[in-house]
């Protein structure tokens, strides 16, 4: 089976985030192994499964047998460390959850700068493997921003929007109707980020007609008289889809209740960001206009 992003990252993790933090901190806090173990291995009852079930790894099920020897000394926790593999994690979202009780672990040491320390060693590693994530302070914890097929056209906008203010502006309005969706599924976070996928693709657009048009549709139909795209049939995708943002109730505005065959679901959202992440790629790309 095809791993998620971050737990085929995990690989590094050692390297990159907890060699590093040790070295830094480990005269002041020498039981700092055991505060970054114990949460993986010393789950309390009720707590959020993060590992696969027993039976799978034999290396796993030692480590869960003998979790109160390896959570003892620091020496042993290190080496529990470095027999977690990325295959015992059940998924991406797994690791978040690690990463996030990892933070409030180390808060228990009142060390701000082991804080800091933790939190930018994480945001380094989100960047180095492109992982898309947003790192929130406040508790810390990962935020995943898109997934599955999003996930490749959000990157290159994210790195585009790096020399860009009004496009970060853009996205991170994006990202944050994104995250409410994802963390509780209701119609009106579902709508809010259709919405902001919509308005995302319509700043793109503008920008990509150089501010001679600054309405969605007088810009696409520019795009078309340009011939910046591979056919009518490609330009009306994007054109349904707007139409769609602005009809359906209460996406962009009123509506028209008529047009509701039935409520969204999370296929729908997926959908639709899918085709305004797609637009706002393409006009990036077509900005210099045609080949």
């Amino acid at each position: 089976m095809t791993q998620e992003p971050l737990t085929t990252a995990w690989r590094y993790a050692g390297a990159e985030i907890w060699r590093p933090l040790f070295a830094q901190f480990g005269d002041e806090h020498p039981d700092l192994p055991i505060a970054v173990v114990r949460p993986m291995l010393d789950r309390p009852r009720g707590a959020m499964p993060i590992f696969v079930e027993p039976g799978l790894h034999a290396t796993l099920d030692t480590l869960r047998k003998d979790v109160a020897n390896y959570i003892d000394r620091p020496e042993d926790a290190r080496l529990a460390l470095k027999k977690i593999k990325p295959t015992f994690f059940l998924h991406d979202r797994a690791i978040t959850v690690v990463i996030s009780e990892i933070a409030a672990e180390l808060r228990e040491y009142d060390n701000a700068s082991l804080d800091t320390a933790y939190r930018n060693s994480i945001g380094r590693f989100i960047r180095r493997h492109s992982l898309s994530y947003r790192l929130d302070s406040t508790p810390l914890r990962l935020v995943p921003l898109l997934y599955g097929e999003l996930e490749k056209l959000y990157l290159d906008l994210r790195e585009r929007a790096e020399t860009d203010p009004n496009i970060q502006e853009a996205l991170a309005a994006f990202e944050n109707a994104w995250d409410r969706q994802a963390l509780e599924w209701t119609q009106l976070n579902a709508k809010a980020a259709i919405q902001t996928a919509s308005l995302l693709a319509e700043h793109m657009l503008v920008s990509a007609s150089q501010g001679r048009e600054r309405e969605f549709s007088k810009a696409l139909v520019a795009m078309r008289k340009d011939d910046r795209f591979p056919s009518n049939d490609f330009a009306n995708i994007f054109d349904r889809a707007y139409t769609f943002a602005n009809n359906y109730p209460n996406i962009r505005h009123p509506g028209d209740p008529n047009c509701v065959k039935r409520e969204l679901q999370r296929e729908d959202t997926i959908l639709a960001a899918l085709v305004f992440l797609g637009l706002s790629a393409c006009a990036h790309k077509l900005c210099d206009g045609p080949a």
